[in-house]
C-alpha cells in the first residue's frame, strides 16, 4: 500500500551515528561531547540522545537548564554540560540531577556556595578568549580562580572556551583565541586543583584545527550532516540526517502575466503549471527564500516562485511531469537525489544550523534507523 503524502522531517539515526563515529575517528584520542541544544537543532533532542547515549557517548551538552531536566526526566541518565548560565533557582535541582554547570563569574560560585545543595556541584570554567559573549574574564575577576580552587561547594571538572572564527577561512583571529587559551592553562597547569577534561574545538575546530581538540571536541552541527560553512574543510565525510519533506497538493496552469502570491514578485513570462506545497513559513520554509529557492521533484530541480507564504508555497514546473501528491523534497536526500542544505543556506546568506532550527513543531518528525522505534 502506498504511503500517504505528508510533510514531515525525517531524521535518519542511521547517519547521525554515523556522523558521529567518523568525527570520533578523526579526532582521536580526543572523547566526543554531542550538541544537542534547541531540540538537537530541530532534529528531536530525546530521539537523537537515546540513539548517541545507547552507543557510547557518555557526555552530552545543552544550552538551558530546561533542556538538560527534559532529557532527564525522559530517561537519560549521562551527565549533561549546560553551557548557559544558571540562577540561583535552578541549582539545587540541578545539581541533584549531576548536570555540569558553566561557570562565568564569582557571582556564580556565590550562588552555588550559598544554595542548600546536598552534594557539590560538578563545574565547567567558560573562559573568556575573544568570543565576547559569555566566559571568566580573569583580568577583571582576579578573585574567580582563587575562590573556585579553594571552594568545597565546587568540583571543578572541565574548562573550556569557544571560537568566533573556526568556521572562516582566515584562522589567524581563531589562532589568537587558542594561544590565550593556551597561556592560561598553563597558569592552570601550576595549580594544585585543575581540572581533568580540557576542550575548546567546536565544529570549525575539529575541523580545521587540531591543536584545539584537547581532551574532548564539542560536536554540533556536523553530527547533523552539514560543515559549518563553504569556508571550512571537508576533512570528514558527512551524510544530511535530515530530510524535509513535503508533497504536491495542487496544480494549476497560468496563463502568461499572472503573478503568483503577495506582492507579485514573479509573473509567469508564458503560460505555464505551477505546483503548490504545503509548507511555508510557519513551517520553517524562511520567507528570505522568496524566488531563491529550488526543490526536488522525481529527481528534477524546480525553482520557488512568488513570496513565500505562511502555510504555502509555489514551484514552477511547466510542463514537467509532475501529478499530485508527488513527493516533494526540500533539503536533505532520497532515492532520486539530494539537496545539500549549506548550499541553500549560502544562497539566502544564513547558516545550516538557522535552517534545521527553524523547523517548527507543527512539522512531524519521522524516525528511521537504528533506535528509531
Amino acid at each position: 500500500m502506498a504511503q500517504k503524502p505528508q510533510t514531515c522531517a525525517e531524521i535518519n539515526l542511521g547517519n547521525l551515528l554515523e556522523n558521529l563515529k567518523t568525527i570520533q575517528d578523526h579526532v582521536a584520542p580526543s572523547r566526543v561531547i554531542p550538541v544537542i541544544k534547541a531540540d538537537a537543532y530541530g532534529h528531536g533532542a530525546i530521539p537523537v540522545a537515546k540513539a548517541i547515549t545507547n552507543n557510547g557517548f557518555d557526555l552530552l551538552a545543552v544550552a538551558q537548564f530546561k533542556e538538560a531536566m527534559a532529557l532527564r526526566n525522559s530517561g537519560i541518565a549521562n551527565p549533561i554540560l549546560i553551557f548557559g548560565r544558571l540562577l540561583p533557582h535552578e541549582l539545587p535541582e540541578a545539581v541533584a540531577a549531576g548536570f555540569r554547570i558553566s561557570l562565568f563569574c564569582t557571582e556564580d560560585i556565590d550562588w552555588i556556595e550559598k544554595s542548600t545543595l546536598g552534594q557539590p556541584a560538578v563545574v565547567h570554567v567558560n573562559l573568556e578568549t575573544g568570543m565576547g559573549r559569555v566566559g571568566v574574564i580573569a583580568e577583571n575577576d582576579p578573585d574567580f580562580f582563587s575562590r573556585l580552587t579553594v571552594s568545597k561547594a565546587c568540583v571543578w571538572e572541565g574548562m573550556y572556551s569557544h571560537f568566533s572564527t573556526s568556521d572562516e577561512k582566515d584562522k589567524e583571529y581563531a589562532h589568537q583565541q587558542l594561544n590565550r587559551f593556551n597561556t592560561f592553562l598553563a597558569r592552570v597547569q601550576t595549580w594544585s586543583k585543575k581540572p581533568a577534561i580540557i576542550h575548546m574545538a567546536n565544529s570549525g575546530g575539529l575541523l580545521d584545527i587540531p591543536e584545539s581538540r584537547f581532551d574532548a571536541v564539542r560536536t554540533g552541527i556536523v553530527m547533523y550532516g552539514h560543515y559549518p560553512s563553504t569556508e571550512t574543510s571537508h576533512a570528514i565525510a558527512l551524510k544530511q540526517v535530515m530530510t524535509f519533506k513535503t508533497y504536491v497538493s495542487h496544480l494549476r496552469s497560468l496563463p502568461e502575466g499572472h503573478p503568483v502570491s503577495y506582492g507579485r514578485r514573479w509573473v509567469a513570462g508564458k503560460p505555464t503549471r505551477i505546483a503548490v506545497i504545503p509548507v511555508g513559513y510557519a513551517d520553517g520554509l524562511p520567507r528570505t527564500m522568496t524566488n531563491q529557492g529550488e526543490v526536488l521533484i522525481n529527481g528534477t530541480r524546480f525553482p520557488m516562485v512568488g513570496t513565500i507564504t505562511m502555510d504555502q508555497t509555489m514551484i514552477h514546473v511547466g510542463d514537467a511531469s509532475v501529478h499530485g501528491g508527488d513527493e516533494v523534497v526540500l533539503w536533505g536526500d532520497s532515492s532520486a537525489g539530494s539537496l545539500q542544505l549549506l548550499a541553500l543556506a549560502e544562497r539566502i546568506n544564513t547558516i545550516p544550523y538557522e535552517l534545521t532550527c527553524g523547523v517548527s513543531a507543527r512539522v512531524t518528525r519521522v524516525y528511521i534507523g537504528p533506535h528509531s522505534s
